[in-house]
């Protein structure tokens, strides 16, 4: 089963919280205290308030003691510092103690190679330590120390390595029982025979210098199989009082779970880094505030006419011909507020061979996010649909030059229509004067058709003319319903109307929203005798309905409506006509005066359509 990233990154900080090792995490080189989980911060004798202090802060007894200095340099030289049973003098539970620690500073380094924080892991040995200063007075006081230890303890006598002592939690690692003490190691645990740690054993023992192992694999037997584990060990050498080596004394740690859970996580974030590889869209991934490109694929390299250079460098640096576009600011606000960013036809202007070429893109910001709900990154994917767009503006244009070519013999037409009809009706014949005006109504639909080409291309173009002006809305609402009943002998046109507004806008264009929502109302309602219509004032708004009792849109659909050319689909579509522009047009227009449309609909119930304009 794929883990996402999100879920990887939450449980590596919870290993690292629930961790039984101390780690720290110190940012700048006032080594301010990113992470302490709760090892660390017991170890301190402090609580989670110290987290954002710096360590000085934290820990002032560290004053004259050398790990500052030790921080300092190794995040001036960028050089691993480690240390065995370091000694730290800390005040715990207001009195000032004295630990001793195994630890390794790390620097953590930037794409560019300079050093932005420290990693301090570190094993509290403090009773192991004391433990072996006791050893040295007293044997017996040695044993007990073994089985009271908090940590894995165990004693090999001898060159045959004979299992002295081990307390439970070694023998717990080792997966065996009691019944293995007195045995030789290899009779004990005879699935260590070919691994090495008999070998390191017996390094420590002829030279009596101790042995520490980080993260080291062995194959233990548990019910009848052999598995995998991982620990971190000390193999340290028992003296007499002749300080000859006498034996090898077993310190361990069982971290099988952690090593397991932090590869699982590389292995998930590399599955993750070859699905956005994989992706026949253009993808990538940005990391930091600063929108470092962590990951781009071949087919968004391509898209930026970049190559992989560009990995690690932030988008200002990586693609500089970006500056003065919306893009990063998008990026740095999705960053900032976790809030995804979707747009469709957005323009951008990117290098190709050289030169600025505009490219329109459909494209997703998606913030990714960790257990606490933080952004650690943001995965982009694009789609270009330039030659749609270009296509789109052909078409355009195309529809523009032949409903305008169109305009003028339509009119001619219709004037010779009506000449037509008044001759032929002065002569009497009025069966053939009827066929005129018959043919006269069909030529107002086709101008009507030919109005909306024309509004549509003047909207792409940005060319349609607005000519605002005062007047009382409910008014005009009520003369566009009077005009509309005549034109209706089925459809009783209903109004409530209680605005009571007086409105800034293009009177002749708000009528023509008004006039499209009641021909659509009488249109597809045709099996209904009714249509409401109402207006009321809201929250600095003026508010209009109209609602009929027709055949209405499905919940899915309804989000078409207001698209260029959307028609009701399936087999009723022959019997509504039209281009389906006019909702479109509609839309544009209140957009255009600063208002706001809507639909609510039910299949089967009615549709009610809604606009509102500013008071």
């Amino acid at each position: 089963m794929q883990i996402d990233l999100q879920n990887k990154v939450s449980l590596f900080n919870i290993l690292i919280e629930e961790s039984e090792m101390p780690i720290g995490l110190y940012v700048g080189e006032d080594f301010k205290i990113e992470v302490a989980n709760k090892a660390i911060l017991s170890a301190w004798g402090k609580d989670a308030s110290v987290i954002g202090m710096t360590l000085v802060e934290a820990l002032p007894e560290l004053d004259g003691q050398p790990f500052i200095k030790i921080l300092q340099e190794v995040f001036e030289t960028g050089v691993a510092y480690e240390a065995k049973e370091d000694k730290a003098e800390i005040i715990k539970d207001g009195v000032r103690q004295t630990f001793y620690f195994d630890l390794v500073y790390k620097p953590l380094k930037d794409q560019n190679g300079k050093v932005w924080a420290v990693l301090n892991n570190a094993t509290d040995v403090t009773e192991l330590v004391n433990a072996k200063i006791k050893v040295k007075e007293s044997e017996e006081l040695f044993r007990q120390m073994i089985y009271d230890a908090p940590v894995a303890i165990g004693i090999l006598r001898g060159p045959d390595f004979v299992i002295e002592d081990a307390n439970d939690d070694l023998l717990h690692i080792w997966r065996k029982d009691k019944s293995i003490l007195g045995l030789k190691l290899l009779e004990g645990l005879p699935e260590i025979h070919d691994q090495p740690f008999p070998e390191l054993l017996m390094q420590v023992y002829q030279t009596g210098i101790p042995h520490y192992g980080y993260e080291t694999r062995a194959r233990l037997e548990h019910n009848g199989k052999l598995d995998d584990y991982y620990f971190n060990f000390v193999y340290d050498p028992v003296r007499d009082k002749n300080n000859k080596v006498t034996g090898v004394m077993v310190v361990a740690n069982d971290i099988t779970a952690q090593v397991k859970s932090r590869d699982a996580f590389r292995e998930s974030e590399e599955r993750f880094r070859n699905l956005v590889h994989d992706n026949p869209m253009p993808t990538a991934l940005y990391e930091t505030e600063d929108i470092i490109i962590k990951i781009a694929n071949n087919e968004m390299l391509k898209l930026w006419d970049k190559d992989a250079s560009v990995i690690g460098k932030t988008m200002e640096v990586a693609i500089p011909e970006l500056e003065g576009q919306p893009f990063i600011g998008i990026l740095k606000d999705v960053f900032r507020t976790g809030i995804a960013y979707h747009a469709d036809q957005q323009v951008a202007e990117l290098s190709v061979n050289g030169s600025l070429q505009k490219f329109w893109f459909n494209f997703t910001y998606k913030p990714l996010k960790n257990a606490e709900g933080k952004v650690y990154a943001i995965l982009h994917a694009a789609i270009d649909v330039t030659k749609q767009v270009q296509l789109q503006k052909q078409k355009d244009e195309f529809l523009g030059i032949a409903s305008h070519e169109l305009k003028t013999p339509v009119t001619s037409i219709k004037a010779y229509a009506q000449v037509l009809e008044r001759m032929i009706r002065n002569e009497g014949d009025e069966k053939k004067a009827n066929m005129v005006q018959k043919m006269d109504v069909q030529l107002n639909r086709l101008t009507g058709l030919i109005g909306d080409l024309l509004d549509v291309t003047k909207i792409q173009a940005g060319k349609m003319t607005f000519n605002p002006v005062h007047f009382d809305f409910d008014s005009m609402v009520q003369e566009m319903v009077d005009e509309m009943q005549h034109t209706t002998s089925q459809h009783l046109i209903n109004t409530s109307l209680n605005s009571r507004s007086n409105v800034y806008v293009d009177k002749e264009r708000i009528g023509q929203v008004i006039t499209n929502f009641l021909s659509n109302a009488i249109k597809y309602s045709s099996d209904a005798n009714s249509i409401d219509v109402a207006s009321y004032a809201s929250d600095g708004e003026v508010v209009l309905s109209v609602r009929d009792y027709g055949i209405g849109i499905s919940t899915e659909l309804q989000h078409l409506v207001f698209d260029q050319f959307y028609r009701v689909g399936g087999n009723l579509q022959h019997t509504y006509p039209g281009l389906g522009l006019g909702l479109y047009i509609s839309s544009e227009i209140v957009k255009n005066e600063g208002g706001r449309i809507w639909v609510e609909s039910e299949e089967g119930e009615g549709s009610t359509f809604y606009f509102a304009l500013k008071i």
